[in-house]
């Protein structure tokens, strides 16, 4: 029980040396402050694409609170491009690269990245990145906009059960883009996948946690009036955590298959 202990706290102390406590609540911060920006840009996206975004309009009004469905919604279903909307789109992809840049940040923390960057490449790489994601997700959502796929998605769906493995297979997909993209390293997508594979159940775990939570208690009884604003900052830092765990998993995958690719180099060589 004492060795289980020390390898618990040596595991935690060496997440906490590439991702310091802060990270997190910084992450949840930006996630706050790019969620409409990256709505945004979504909905021109799929404007311009043609795409039919009745799916993840039903997935918001599932999974996200009453007060933010609407505005979320509202912005998918704008498909109008005016000076000031256009003036918008450049202002969301920087506020959204601000979050990209947070995550690069950390990566640079945890793949031990010794390069020199100037502020401007730092900038253009974590616009680069936003582009780039913004592309591979909507790339995603066209597949399931074709007509025979769609209506399938619709059916599948309405089950509860695949309804949330639906929603685990989209979250691993985006956190699997993200944790093999945003590392200026070349991640392979099984260690990516492998990291998002436990950052999406944990999420999971998150959701359901919270639920039945929801259904004994409420944050009003101790936070009154505040409540609604305090139970998202408490899901987006909890999120933003278990998304760091994802990312640290992806490394730790990493850092195994450099050393068995060593090992057998080495093997070859004796050989």
């Amino acid at each position: 029980m004492k060795k289980l202990y020390t390898q618990c706290i040596k595991i935690y102390d060496d997440y906490r040396a590439v991702v310091p406590p802060y990270a997190a609540a910084a992450l949840s911060f930006y996630l706050l402050l790019l969620l409409i920006p990256a709505t945004s840009l979504f909905a021109v996206g799929a404007s311009f694409f043609k795409l039919d975004l009745s799916i993840v309009e039903r997935m918001i009004e599932r999974y996200i609170t009453t007060e933010y469905v609407t505005v979320i919604i509202d912005i998918l279903r704008t498909n109008t491009i005016n000076t000031v909307a256009f003036v918008t789109l450049i202002l969301s992809i920087y506020t959204v690269s601000r979050g990209i840049g947070n995550i690069y940040e950390i990566s640079k923390n945890l793949y031990q990245e010794e390069s020199e960057e100037t502020i401007l490449g730092y900038y253009v790489y974590s616009i680069k990145m936003t582009l780039y994601l913004l592309f591979i997700f909507l790339g995603f959502v066209s597949i399931f906009a074709i007509k025979p796929l769609a209506l399938l998605f619709d059916s599948l769906y309405a089950i509860v059960g695949i309804r949330h493995v639906l929603l685990y297979l989209i979250l691993v997909f985006c956190l699997m883009s993200i944790y093999k993209l945003v590392p200026r390293v070349k991640v392979g997508y099984r260690e990516a996948f492998k990291g998002a594979l436990i950052a999406g159940a944990l999420m999971l775990i998150l959701y359901y946690a919270l639920q039945i939570y929801f259904m004994y208690a409420s944050f009003e009884t101790i936070y009154g009036p505040l409540a609604s604003i305090i139970a998202v900052l408490f899901v987006f830092d909890w999120g933003a955590e278990i998304f760091y765990i994802g990312m640290y998993m992806t490394h730790i995958f990493y850092l195994r298959r450099n050393e068995n690719e060593r090992k057998n180099s080495y093997k070859k060589i004796r050989n």
